[in-house]
C-alpha cells in the first residue's frame, strides 16, 4: 500500500535524482537572519535572552490558565472515566495563589531529554477508552542542554512552568537545573565550539565514577558546548584520545546549575559544528529516522510528525516552531497552490518547480518532499496511519513511524494526501 521498495528507503536512491544536491542552499549567516524572522513573524517563538525580567500577575495568570481541562468524558490509561476531583487536585497544583504583583523570572536549562504538559501531573489524559497512543495533557519534548526561563512552580513543588524557545508549560522540576543568573546560562548555551548530536542518537562515555555525566542520552538536534580550555587527560579515569570533551549542566542538591566534563566518542554521529545546509544533508538527515516510533507530543521517546521535521532541521541551526500549522506559515517561499477543486494532476504538477527537502502540509500533518517515482511525489513522514479499503469503507491501518510513502497513500476517509495537501513550503 505504501508503494515502496526496498530501494526507496535509502536517501542515496532519491539524492542521485537531484541536480546540485550538494549545493549549500543557506550559509551560516543566512540561516541566522532566517531564525531572527521566525522569531519576529510567528508569536509561539521567543528569543529568551531578551525575555521580559518579570511578568506581572494577571500576565501569569493568563499564560497558566491558557490550557483549559476537558469539556469532554476523558478516560485514564486503564480506561476508568476521570472524575472531576482528579482536575481540581491538578488545577489546584498550579498553585495560582501564589502568583506574586510582580514575579521575576528565573532562568535553568534541561539537564536530560525530558517533556513539557499542559498541566502539573504525570497522569496521562485520553479520550478514547483503550487508545493510550495520544495523552491529551502531553504537549512536547524537551532536548537535554535546552535552555528555558521559569515562569512559576506547582504547589507540590514538584514542575516549573517554563518558556523554551518555542513551547510553554510544565516541566519536572527535577530535569531543570537553575542557573545564577542569564550570563551564566548563555555563556554556555552560546559556546563558539560545539557538537551537533546529528544521528538518531549518542551516548557520553561510561563513567563509574560519577553516574550524573555517564551514559547521558541526547538526541538529533542537540547542541553540545565543548570544553575548549584546560582539558583534562583523563576523565572518570579515562583517556581523553579519541573522544571530545564536552562540558554539561548537572544540578547540585539544592537544584543549583553546575557544569562537569563528560567525554562522546568521535566515532559517533555527531558533527562539529551545524551540517551544511544541502538538500543531500536534508534527505540523509531524515532517512537516518527511518522506522523510528511516532509519539504524539514527543511520547514513547518517540516524535510526532512536526517534531521530526524540527530535530531533522535543528542538525542545520535551523530553529523551527513546533506544531505543523505554525511551522508552514514562516518563510518567505512558499507555494500555497493546493486549492480545493485542484485535479490530482494539477497538484502533482505543482511538485514540477518543488526540490526535495521541502515541507509539505495538510491540516494537522508534516511531511518532508523527497522527489518522484514514474511521476508521482514521495513524501519521507512520521505519521499515525492510512486507509485501507475493505469491502465498501476504508478502515484505519496503524502505521506509527517514520516511512517513506507515495502521496497518494489514502487516509481513513478514502481521500488521498496528496488530496489534502494545504502548502509546500521551501526554507531557503
Amino acid at each position: 500500500m505504501f508503494e515502496v521498495f526496498e530501494d526507496m528507503l535509502s536517501p542515496e536512491y532519491w539524492i542521485r535524482k537531484i541536480d546540485n544536491a550538494d549545493k549549500v542552499i543557506m550559509t551560516p549567516q543566512e540561516i541566522e537572519n532566517f531564525n531572527r524572522k521566525v522569531i519576529n513573524k510567528v508569536a509561539t517563538i521567543y528569543d529568551l535572552e531578551t525575555y521580559k525580567k518579570s511578568l506581572k500577575k494577571d500576565e501569569l495568570i493568563k499564560l497558566i490558565k491558557s490550557y483549559e481541562m476537558p469539556k469532554k468524558s476523558m478516560y485514564d490509561k486503564y480506561s476508568n472515566l476521570i472524575k472531576k476531583d482528579f482536575y481540581e487536585d491538578v488545577i489546584k497544583n498550579t498553585n495560582l495563589g501564589e502568583v506574586k504583583d510582580v514575579n521575576p523570572v528565573i532562568y535553568g536549562i534541561a539537564i536530560r531529554n525530558t517533556y513539557i504538559r499542559s498541566f502539573p501531573t504525570e497522569e496521562a489524559v485520553f479520550d478514547k477508552q483503550g487508545d493510550i497512543e495520544f495523552d491529551r495533557f502531553q504537549e512536547t519534548g524537551c532536548q537535554a542542554l535546552e535552555p528555558v526561563v521559569i515562569l512559576h512552580r506547582s504547589k507540590d513543588r514538584k514542575w516549573f512552568f517554563i518558556q523554551m524557545y518555542n513551547y510553554r508549560g510544565w516541566i519536572k522540576a527535577e530535569d531543570i537545573a537553575i542557573a545564577k543568573d542569564k550570563k551564566e546560562l548563555f555563556d554556555y548555551v552560546n559556546s563558539y565550539k560545539f557538537l551537533v548530536v546529528t544521528g538518531n542518537y549518542t551516548k557520553t562515555q561510561s563513567n563509574p565514577f560519577d553516574i550524573s555525566v555517564s551514559k547521558r542520552e541526547f538526541t538529533m538536534g542537540t547542541k553540545i558546548p565543548l570544553e575548549t580550555n584546560k582539558v583534562p587527560r583523563h576523565i572518570g579515569n579515562q583517556s581523553v584520545e579519541g573522544n571530545y570533551v564536552i562540558k554539561i549542566p548537572v544540578r547540585d542538591s539544592n537544584g543549583n546549575l553546575q557544569f562537569k566534563y563528560s567525554l562522546i566518542s568521535k566515532k559517533e554521529d555527531i558533527n562539529l559544528g551545524y551540517l551544511p545546509y544541502t538538500r543531500e544533508n536534508i534527505l540523509k538527515q531524515a532517512f537516518k529516522l527511518l522506522g523510528d516510533r511516532y509519539g504524539w507530543g514527543d511520547s514513547f521517546g518517540g516524535r510526532d510528525c512536526s517534531s521530526y521535521i524540527m530535530y531533522v532541521f535543528k542538525t542545520f541551526g535551523i530553529r523551527l516552531p513546533r506544531n505543523a500549522n505554525e511551522q508552514e506559515g514562516v518563510a518567505d517561499k512558499s507555494y500555497k497552490l493546493f486549492i480545493e477543486g485542484m485535479s490530482n494532476g494539477e497538484r502533482i504538477r505543482v511538485f514540477d518547480s518543488v526540490k526535495p527537502g521541502a515541507l509539505v502540509y495538510m491540516p494537522g500533518h508534516a511531511m518532508i518532499y523527497i522527489g518522484k517515482e514514474k511521476g508521482i511525489p514521495y513524501i519521507i513522514h512520521n505519521f499515525h496511519g492510512y486507509g485501507e479499503k475493505k469491502e465498501d469503507k476504508y478502515e484505519f491501518v496503524p502505521v506509527n513511524e517514520v516511512m517513506v510513502t507515495s502521496t497518494f497513500l489514502p487516509t481513513t476517509s478514502g481521500v488521498s494526501f496528496i488530496e489534502k495537501f494545504t502548502s509546500v513550503l521551501e526554507i531557503e
